[in-house]
């Protein structure tokens, strides 16, 4: 009978692969076969690797594990990037019309590190055209389905990524976060998320979008994978001069001690928690009290500032996109979607004074918040990742939130953009459904550098309430 692997996480695959109770060869094909049954349906990816290069791997891992060469908890575990992340000889198209054909020469840095670790390559996922969009739409490989109701986004622009995790296709992937790109979909899908530090994960080998805002992101189903992830790919890169040099961390083992009840968690009153849908105030106040006992203390701050959290973020992000942009606008302006030109026109419009008061403004954001963390009232900041859950396709445009009508861009990035702009780790996790079925995220945020607080509180809460693996969707797929 065909083994179905889709219900486990990365951490009990690996157990069972090192032992070879589970064969990369089998766990590879259940994800082809997983792939081909629903893609069609939710549109996760763009390209698949190579049939013949993905079994050959396969079996090199088996033959290597079979003779006591085990790399670690990757080793035959199938993955997947973005497609905006560089590959040898498999097409890039970032979503795009313009890069339709495009084809890298080398590997990005993170998908170099991941096959080293003995990471089987599946594909590359779908995504907002050049990651420029948070709702999951693209007009030229067609739109990203919620795997909890179809009739729903999966979010953007990592939404490909996030949908083939939750559906089961892929155990893992790797996306870009410039905004919220990993932790919205995530939360939408209900799968976990990590946008590390700025600086900690090269992103060498990636098409960038907001140069000073773009993360490397990673999606998974429990917060002990994304700490297996970040263990084999964290680290100062020559080649990206963004990153910084740090000391390994084994993040896998660090996460395991029970260290978490020495953490403190803070709640802002203001900025995060407004125009709250019911349905998503109600999961998170019910995750602080399930919380509340694996941590030290849960207390309510107050944050400064919060009136420039978005404005900021967002001249940043349409300036520096457009910059990047500036070639192709003069030679391939018509090949761009509608949505795409017009936030380009935009950030050709925004004044250097507007951009670099807007760098200011920032630095004292990111300087208050060192010295809230410094202060050892909080080690964790906690808020809903989203202010709503994952909107229908008739609400692109507008989304009525706690009887307020909000832009459905700017409902989605709300809680998120901030941490992008002063650099931060945040991770999204699910805590919940809606009335309605749909996943809820909690997004926990710390200062630079400590994801081992991040991903020991959220590893802590799975280990009390059941990884994502055992929230159960309403749509069955074939083989689950």
């Amino acid at each position: 009978m065909k083994q179905n692997f889709c219900g486990l996480t990365v951490r009990d695959l690996s157990k069972k692969i090192e032992v070879l109770e589970i064969s990369p060869l089998d766990l590879v094909e259940d994800c082809l076969d997983r792939i081909k049954k629903l893609n069609c349906i939710f549109n996760t990816f763009i390209t698949i690797s190579d049939d013949n290069e993905i079994y050959e791997n396969a079996r090199k891992a088996e033959r290597d594990i079979k003779l006591g060469r085990y790399k670690g908890p990757l080793h035959g575990i199938p993955f997947s990037v973005k497609d905006n992340f560089f590959v040898k000889h498999l097409k890039c198209t970032a979503g795009s019309k313009i890069l339709s054909s495009y084809i890298p020469s080398y590997d990005a840095f993170i998908v170099r590190k991941l096959k080293k670790s003995g990471a089987i390559l599946i594909g590359k996922n779908n995504l907002n055209e050049f990651a420029a969009g948070i709702t999951g739409i693209n007009p030229f490989y067609g739109n990203m389905r919620n795997p909890w109701n179809k009739l729903r986004i999966a979010g953007g622009s990592s939404g490909g990524s996030a949908a083939a995790v939750s559906s089961g296709m892929i155990p893992l992937s790797v996306g870009t976060d410039t905004g919220g790109s990993v932790r919205v979909p995530s939360a939408l899908c209900g799968v976990v998320g990590l946008k590390p530090t700025f600086g900690l994960v090269s992103r060498h080998g990636v098409i960038p979008l907001s140069p000073s805002l773009d993360h490397v992101g990673f999606i998974s189903k429990s917060a002990w994978d994304i700490a297996a992830l970040l263990e084999v790919t964290a680290g100062q890169d020559p080649l990206d001069e963004t990153t910084v040099q740090r000391r390994h961390l084994a993040y896998t083992k660090i996460i395991e001690k029970p260290i978490v009840d020495s953490i403190s968690i803070g709640i802002p009153s203001n900025y995060f928690m407004n125009y709250l849908d019911r349905d998503i105030e109600s999961c998170f106040y019910n995750f602080l009290e399930r919380i509340k006992p694996i941590v030290s203390k849960i207390q309510y701050i107050n944050l400064n500032n919060t009136e420039h959290f978005f404005e900021t973020w967002r001249t940043i992000r349409l300036a520096e996109a457009s910059a990047m942009h500036l070639d192709m606008w003069n030679t391939r302006l018509e090949d761009y979607s509608k949505e795409v030109r017009k936030q380009l026109k935009e950030g050709k419009r925004i004044s250097a004074y507007d951009y670099l008061n807007s760098k200011r403004i920032i630095g004292q954001m990111r300087a208050d918040f060192s010295r809230g963390f410094a202060s050892g009232y909080f080690d964790i900041i906690a808020v809903p990742t989203t202010i709503t859950s994952a909107p229908l396709f008739t609400q692109l445009v507008k989304i009525r939130v706690d009887n307020k009508v909000i832009r459905t861009r700017e409902a989605l990035l709300r809680n998120t953009v901030l941490f992008n702009s002063i650099g931060l780790p945040a991770i999204s996790i699910p805590i919940g459904l809606t009335s309605s079925k749909m996943p809820v995220g909690a997004q926990l945020i710390s200062r630079e550098f400590e994801e081992t607080k991040l991903l020991s509180v959220a590893y802590s809460y799975e280990l009390e309430n059941g990884d994502t693996s055992n929230l159960k969707m309403p749509f069955q797929s074939p083989q689950c």
